[in-house]
């Protein structure tokens, strides 16, 4: 059962690095040492992977950047349902993550480090989850610093009158 753990674990992490996910946030969430993390990034991209420099670091940087509010609430919403089931944060976020990477358009690709923080960024109440009373969809909330998520994303109500903050 261990090594079965092992080898899911290890999978998981080439899905994440192949999938473009940064070195520290692979670790973070497998519990990887980053040199064996390093190894198998170098293994998946090569001599040539890019340079990984700074990065936003929460999620309103991302959305501020043109990350998409919609795809960002699915991979909350499918990971606070798989987290519900419970599921390990990997699993919950392969699930996730997948669900994600289905319903992408190609025209503006999620990046899977914004995804990551969107989770990490609601579990730790940095980020509001509100559900909609119009349309009943959870969304991201940010309620101190930006208009760009004043409404819900998937059918246009206001903040003030449409929104119920989850508990």
């Amino acid at each position: 059962m261990l090594n079965e753990t092992i080898a899911q674990t290890q999978a998981f992490a080439t899905t994440l690095i192949r999938d473009g996910m940064r070195i520290a946030l692979v670790h973070s969430i497998t519990g990887i040492a980053r040199h064996h993390l390093l190894d198998l990034r170098k293994s998946i991209h090569g001599d040539d992977a890019p340079m990984q420099g700074r990065m936003p670091n929460d999620t309103m940087a991302y959305i501020k950047s043109g990350q998409s509010t919609v795809a960002l609430a699915t991979v909350v919403a499918v990971y606070v349902g798989a987290e519900k089931k419970h599921k390990s944060p990997v699993e919950a976020f392969m699930d996730a993550w997948a669900v994600a990477k289905l319903f992408a358009d190609g025209a503006t690709p999620l990046d899977i480090n914004a995804a990551w923080y969107a989770v990490r960024d609601v579990k730790a109440g940095l980020i509001t989850w509100a559900y909609c009373k119009n349309c009943k969809a959870g969304y991201l909330l940010d309620t101190k610093q930006t208009k760009k998520t004043d409404i819900c994303p998937y059918c246009g109500a206001q903040k003030q009158k449409q929104i119920e903050v989850a508990q």
